[in-house]
C-alpha cells in the first residue's frame, strides 16, 4: 500500500493489473473488507474490471458462502461483455460443491463445456470432492470414469480425496485398490493417502496393517506427521495397547514432530480406560508444560475417567477447574457430574 500511494503521488495512474495485484494479496492475507475497498476504488477511478478480477470476486463470495452474489457476478461480467475463463467457473464450481449443491455444479459443468470451456483437472477433482463429502462415493467414481474418458489424468489429489472417501464408506478393498492404482500410473502416494488408508484400516480393526502400512510409508521415504501418530495412538488406546501408544508417542517426539492437543488427549483417555488417572493428570501436567493448552475435550475426557473410577471428588474437581477457564462440559460430562 506504500508503493501504491508512492506510484499515485509521483502521477503514475494504476491500471487494472494493479488494482489486481492489491485485492488479491489483501484477500489472500485475510483482509476482505479491505480488498473490496480496493475493488471500490477501482471502480471508482473508472478503470473497468477484467475476468481476473471477476473471477477473484466469484473466489471471494464462494468463500464467504454467498454464492448467489458469485451468481450475480458472473452474470455481470458476461453482461459487460467479459467472457468467464476456466478460474472463473472452478470458482463458481467450488462455492457450490462446498455448500453440496451438486445439481447446480452438474449444470454448470454442462454449460461450461457448451460454451467451449471444457471443464479441467482441477473441475472434476472438485465435483469428485464435492460428491465425496456427501458421502456418495459411486458418483463420485462416475466422475472419475468421464475424466478418463475425457482423457484427463487423475492426480494425486483425485486419488487422495476417493482413497478418503472410500475408507470412511468402509469399503477397504477399492481404497486399497486405488492405493495401488494411483502407483502403477507413476503417482507416489503422499502424506494424505497413507494417513486416509491407515484411519480406514484402524477403524476397521485392522491394526497390524495399518502399522505395516506406517512402515511401508517410511521404506519408501514418506515422513509420517503428527495426525498419522494420532491415527495410530488412538487405535492402539481404543484396543487398550497403552504400552504400544506410548511408544509411537515417543517416536514422535523423537522425530521432531511435535504433538497437539488431540495426542495429548488420546493419551489421556487411554491411560483413563485402563483407570491409571495419576499417569492420565501427568499428560495433562506435561500438555500444559509443553505450551499446549488442554481444551473441552481433554478435560471432560479426564472428568469421565474420574467418574468411570468411582473417584467423584476429582471429577468435580477437574469440572470446576474446566469451568473455570471457560470450557463448557459436554452432555455425558454434565450429566454424570
Amino acid at each position: 500500500m506504500d508503493l501504491f500511494s508512492a506510484m499515485k503521488h509521483e502521477g503514475i495512474r494504476p491500471d487494472v493489473v494493479t488494482y489486481n495485484s492489491l485485492i488479491r494479496g489483501f484477500y489472500n492475507s485475510g483482509c476482505r473488507v479491505e480488498a473490496k475497498g480496493v475493488l471500490t476504488e477501482m471502480l471508482k477511478s473508472n478503470i473497468p474490471p477484467d475476468v481476473k478480477t471477476y473471477s477473484m470476486l466469484v473466489d471471494m463470495f464462494c468463500k464467504d458462502g454467498n454464492v448467489v452474489e458469485a451468481q450475480s457476478t458472473l452474470k455481470l461480467m458476461t453482461h459487460k461483455g467479459v467472457a468467464p475463463n476456466i478460474i472463473t467457473y472452478n470458482a463458481l464450481l467450488d462455492g457450490y460443491c462446498l455448500r453440496g449443491q451438486m445439481q447446480d455444479a452438474e449444470k454448470l459443468l454442462d454449460s461450461m463445456a457448451q460454451k467451449g470451456c471444457e471443464p479441467n483437472l482441477r473441475s472434476l477433482n472438485t465435483m469428485i470432492n464435492g460428491y465425496v463429502k456427501l458421502k456418495n462415493v459411486d458418483k463420485a467414481l462416475t466422475i472419475l470414469q468421464n475424466m478418463f474418458q475425457k482423457g484427463i489424468t487423475p492426480g494425486v489429489v483425485t486419488y487422495n480425496t476417493l482413497i478418503d472417501g472410500l475408507c470412511k464408506a468402509n469399503r477397504l478393498a477399492l481404497a486399497r485398490q486405488f492405493f495401488t492404482d494411483m502407483q502403477a500410473h507413476g503417482i507416489t502416494p503422499d502424506v494424505v493417502a497413507y494417513n486416509s488408508l491407515i484411519d480406514g484400516l484402524c477403524k476397521s480393526a485392522h491394526l497390524d496393517e495399518a502399522v505395516a502400512v506406517l512402515e511401508d510409508m517410511e521404506d519408501k521415504g514418506i515422513k509420517p506427521n503428527t495426525v498419522t501418530y494420532n491415527i495410530l495412538m488412538n487405535s492402539l488406546c481404543e484396543d487398550g495397547q497403552l504400552e504400544d501408544a506410548a511408544k509411537f508417542f515417543s517416536d514422535l517426539v523423537s522425530k521432531g514432530l511435535q504433538p497437539n492437543r488431540k495426542t495429548y488427549t488420546v493419551l489421556v483417555k487411554g491411560f483413563c480406560k485402563k483407570g491409571l488417572m495419576n499417569e492420565a493428570v501427568d499428560i495433562l501436567n506435561k500438555m500444559e508444560k509443553d505450551g499446549c493448552l488442554p481444551n473441552d475435550i481433554t478435560y471432560n475426557t479426564l472428568i469421565r475417567g474420574y467418574v468411570l473410577n468411582n473417584d467423584f471428588s476429582k471429577a468435580l474437581y477437574y469440572r470446576d477447574l474446566m469451568v473455570s477457564k471457560g470450557f463448557e462440559a459436554d452432555a455425558p460430562t454434565f450429566i454424570i457430574c
